[in-house]
């Protein structure tokens, strides 16, 4: 008999223990969801920080292939309702397309020293507002964009001269525009630099 009032008193303390560690992993759990999210906004405010882009993009490809300039204004629009940062990857579909590809940010498409070749574009004088970085492969704007906000254009022309060989013939091919957005602000509302915002 004793020897049962031991096995029950056991399982009592082993179930009563697992109770409890069951009550600490569910609490464990339920505080873990509320993280501060520097994107959730200020807390002085019903209304939420909403951290939105869109790429406004003139984009007239040339009907078939030649080597004359085409239009590719590429800029970022803020649609949110908070100050952001914007960064930029500009990515050709191939790399030898790439290669014989060149781009301007200048108003006039035929003025052929402002265009530098594609793959040296990131090294060259970019436009007012931008900045590059080689670790990460993204276009900066260096200035917090209001909302309704628009970037200075990243490039404006693209001019692609086809080798007349024929080695590289592509009747199609892409330039991929990708953009994100941080808020400008940190979660006490002060104000950071880009590079500080992007960490």
């Amino acid at each position: 008999m004793k020897f049962r009032v031991k096995k029950k008193y056991i399982m009592l303390i082993l179930s009563a223990a697992l109770i409890a560690l069951t009550a600490y992993t569910l609490a464990y759990f339920t505080s873990s969801d509320n993280v501060t999210n520097r994107f959730s906004g200020k807390n002085d405010s019903d209304e939420k920080t909403n951290v939105e882009i869109e790429i406004t993009e003139h984009f007239e490809p040339p009907p078939e292939q030649n080597d004359d300039p085409f239009q590719k204004t590429v800029q970022i629009s803020n649609t949110g309702n908070t100050d952001s940062y914007i960064r930029v990857r500009l990515e050709f579909s191939s790399s030898e397309i790439r290669d014989i590809s060149w781009l301007s940010n200048d108003d006039d498409k035929d003025n052929s020293s402002s265009y530098i070749n594609a793959s040296e574009f990131s090294a060259s004088s970019l436009p007012e507002g931008w900045e590059y970085r080689g670790q990460d492969g993204f276009y900066y704007y260096t200035e917090a964009l209001p909302p309704d906000g628009v970037t200075t254009p990243l490039i404006k022309w693209v001019k692609t001269l086809f080798p007349d060989d024929g080695s590289i013939d592509a009747d199609e091919f892409d330039i991929f525009v990708y953009s994100e957005a941080v808020p400008a602000d940190d979660e006490n509302g002060e104000r950071l630099t880009y590079e500080e915002a992007w960490r």
